[in-house]
């Protein structure tokens, strides 16, 4: 409860040498509590007891505030936790990246974690799978975004299959919010319009022709977009075709 309140009253600090003694505060309550439940757990099996997860989540935060570099190390210890719950790696993933704390990659891997046990579920949690590709595919590709490098336009190109693989079963696809469609959809379709702004045509037609995949799977909202795509996606196509058409051959 004391780690608790310091932690409350972290959050809430304007100033940033206060918020720093409230989480070190914070810190040595947990250690403390840590050091007891030790104590108490060789008493008896307490296999329903959220103690664990608390003290972790507790810790995770304050570290992360305090920019902490042993935070990646403690979302090990939550992923080893008998039972991983889906709210515990949503609530890392977002003190991962709230301020003053910001770390997008650990927020990556907690999502990532999410997507895992989602695929280990009998029914699918189509909305939840939906978010959680959403805010990977932020982190992956920042709005604004210029220059991207080859890796990431790897890594994001992953999310946007993950999405085409719940779209392509009839089951799970009448519960994908059509709003996330045309989101995944106009992400892929302006990375390509971007490629092909900067001459690589290649890349273009790549993640254009992601976009028309997309593009696929609207219902009524399909027709307000089909026109215009499908007309710049054979300007792309033309464009490709024809700086294959002056490449030199091979002898």
């Amino acid at each position: 409860m004391a780690a608790a309140v310091n932690l409350d009253m972290g959050r809430s600090s304007l100033l940033p040498t206060d918020q720093t003694e409230l989480l070190n505060q914070a810190l040595e309550h947990i250690q403390s509590c840590k050091e007891i439940w030790t104590v108490l757990k060789l008493t008896g099996d307490f296999p329903k007891d959220p103690t664990d997860t608390l003290l972790l989540l507790y810790e995770f935060e304050s570290r992360a505030k305090l920019n902490d570099l042993s935070v990646d190390s403690l979302l090990d210890q939550v992923w080893e936790l008998p039972e991983v719950e889906i709210k515990i790696l949503e609530t890392i993933a977002s003190l991962a990246m709230e301020s003053p704390a910001h770390y997008p990659s650990v927020c990556k891997r907690a999502l990532k974690m999410v997507l895992t046990l989602l695929r280990k579920q009998e029914t699918t949690d189509v909305i939840m799978f939906s978010k959680c590709l959403h805010s990977l595919v932020c982190l992956s590709l920042p709005a604004g975004m210029t220059e991207i490098d080859a890796c990431v336009l790897e890594e994001s190109w992953s999310y946007f299959e993950d999405a085409l693989r719940i779209l392509g079963n009839t089951v799970l696809q009448a519960s994908y919010p059509q709003v996330e469609i045309v989101w995944l959809m106009t992400r892929a379709w302006n990375t390509g319009i971007y490629q092909y702004s900067i001459g690589r045509y290649k890349e273009a037609e790549q993640w254009c022709g992601l976009g028309m995949r997309f593009l696929g799977h609207l219902g009524t909202l399909k027709s307000s977009y089909e026109s215009q795509m499908t007309g710049l996606y054979s300007e792309v196509l033309d464009k490709l075709d024809s700086t294959k058409t002056f490449l030199p051959k091979e002898e």
